[in-house]
């Protein structure tokens, strides 16, 4: 790729020097070449000078809880760790009446598998659905007013 055409300044914010371009993903590769995606770098969490992948944590839990149908875990502001983990939660219809447990055994779960800083300070909201675009991705931005909000 050679640019956008006639979009000097695109081209100069989504390439580099060399020819790379600035996706805005965090990735790996191995000794082999193989690539591995990690997370959108604008959904990274940056708690007490840590990067939280905030898809590791909703991995975590949707593998260790049968009560949960989804879940997406954003940062929120926090004084004194810059930002948090939250998790918003929408459970299985079975599970309504024990949120409170629930809420508890997530932050259990995370607590007892990850590191300090990947904790549930934002705390667990339970939500009646997750906000999504037209092709069905989770639109994590939508939930931090939806949370300031109540």
């Amino acid at each position: 790729m050679r640019g956008y055409y006639g979009r000097p300044e695109e081209t100069a914010q989504f390439m580099d020097a060399d020819g790379w371009c600035r996706s805005g993903d965090v990735a790996y590769y191995d000794e082999e070449g193989k690539v591995y995606f990690v997370e959108r770098l604008k959904e990274m969490i940056r708690c007490m000078d840590n990067q939280v992948v905030p898809g590791e944590i909703e991995d975590l839990l949707m593998k260790h809880h049968d009560g949960i149908r989804e879940v997406a875990v954003v940062g929120l502001p926090h004084q004194e760790y810059g930002e948090v983990a939250a998790a918003f939660v929408v459970l299985k219809n079975s599970h309504n009446e024990r949120k409170k447990e629930i809420e508890e055994e997530l932050k259990s779960i995370v607590a007892g598998s990850c590191a300090v800083h990947k904790h549930l300070y934002g705390g667990v909201h339970f939500v009646d659905s997750l906000p999504k675009t037209e092709t069905g991705k989770v639109q994590k931005k939508a939930l931090l007013p939806q949370h300031r909000n109540g």
